[in-house]
């Protein structure tokens, strides 16, 4: 084979790889896990992110930062390379907040990286996610929940004192196992599905303010109530229970 077709093949194999090679260089790992005992606090930025936020007893709090390929090529492009998405993503503590990082992939590459979050932590974390795209889970138990973004997927399972939700395209679900009348939500975004749940008899007030809407609820709106549901959008199909 002539020397500069093979060179211009190697470097389009090496090209992939480059990214791993500069990580491993400062230390990082293509994967992390994080003992959090004293986290009361956890901050997802970056780019696109599966985050998955699980409270609880626990005695042994711990958070993962992973990532898998996605795509056409993700099982042809796991096997030659081993650099992914994990490795421009960061994860550190300061201040009992964890803070994670979600870096992107490289342009160059021929399949795409999901970087993925794992979280088992104690009751009454705050979480807040401002990021791209996210696709969040989270069921126990939280203080705060805020997300931001240009599109997600939500669900909570549980309960939360307060809940902000911000994006361009939202599909929402949350589901309360319990209230204490003192619960605020508030979902604000262009295109909005979105589904609450609530305890029978529980008694709430809501205000949907939207250029065209679809709200099906099984429970009256009652002034002054909490939980308080705010809806603000463009567009908005809405369900409570």
């Amino acid at each position: 084979m002539n020397a500069r077709p093979l060179a211009l093949l190697l470097l389009a194999i090496l090209l992939p790889a480059l990214p791993s090679l500069a990580a491993a260089e400062d230390g990082t790992q293509p994967g992390q896990t994080l003992d959090i005992p004293g986290v009361t606090a956890i901050r997802v930025i970056g780019e696109a992110a599966s985050i998955h936020v699980t409270t609880g007893e626990s005695d042994a709090p711990r958070a993962t930062l992973g990532g898998r390929r996605t795509g056409w090529f993700a099982n042809w492009y796991s096997s030659w390379f081993f650099n992914d998405c994990r490795t421009q993503s960061r994860m550190r503590i300061e201040d009992a907040v964890l803070t994670v990082e979600a870096g992107p992939s490289s342009w160059l590459e021929p399949s795409d990286c999901e970087v993925t979050l794992d979280v088992t932590t104690r009751k009454g974390v705050s979480v807040d996610i401002r990021q791209a795209a996210s696709q969040v889970r989270l069921a126990g138990e939280f203080s705060t929940v805020s997300l931001e973004t240009k599109a997600a997927d939500f669900t909570l399972e549980g309960h939360a004192e307060t809940v902000r939700l911000t994006s361009d395209a939202l599909r929402s679900r949350l589901n309360f196992d319990r209230t204490e009348e003192n619960e605020t939500i508030a979902i604000a975004a262009r295109a909005l599905d979105t589904a609450l749940g609530f305890t029978a008899g529980t008694r709430i007030s809501y205000d949907v303010q939207a250029a065209a809407a679809l709200v099906d609820s099984a429970l009256p709106n009652t002034a002054g109530a909490k939980p308080s549901v705010a809806i603000k959008a463009d567009y908005v199909r809405a369900v409570i229970r």
